[in-house]
């Protein structure tokens, strides 16, 4: 399932570094699905950087001056609920980092 919503992910974005929004509702509804699923999907695009950050591995600037931010998302966040109130993090999102 990951591997699926990894390529639903990429393609979203590839879409909307083309500013082609046409299928913006169909992603939604997809990703609705996946958390219907018990799949959560974080996309954490412009999050301000933590060295204490858990649930992501971030290639950093050679220069951590400034304020850092998350400016590239290769791959999303993923949480998946287990029984009751158990989420796990399944994917660690792999992200660029860079001083803005």
């Amino acid at each position: 399932m990951l591997a699926i919503i990894n390529q639903v992910f990429e393609l979203e974005q590839k879409l909307q570094s083309r500013d082609d929004l046409s299928a913006e509702r169909n992603f939604k509804r997809i990703f609705h699905e996946f958390e219907e699923m018990g799949y959560r999907v974080i996309n954490p695009i412009n999050r301000k950087y933590s060295e204490t950050d858990s649930d992501i591995e971030a290639t950093l600037p050679a220069t951590l001056n400034g304020d850092l931010r998350i400016t590239r998302v290769l791959k999303p966040v993923i949480y998946q609920k287990g029984n009751i109130d158990d989420i796990s993090l399944v994917q660690k999102g792999i992200v660029i980092v860079e001083a803005v």
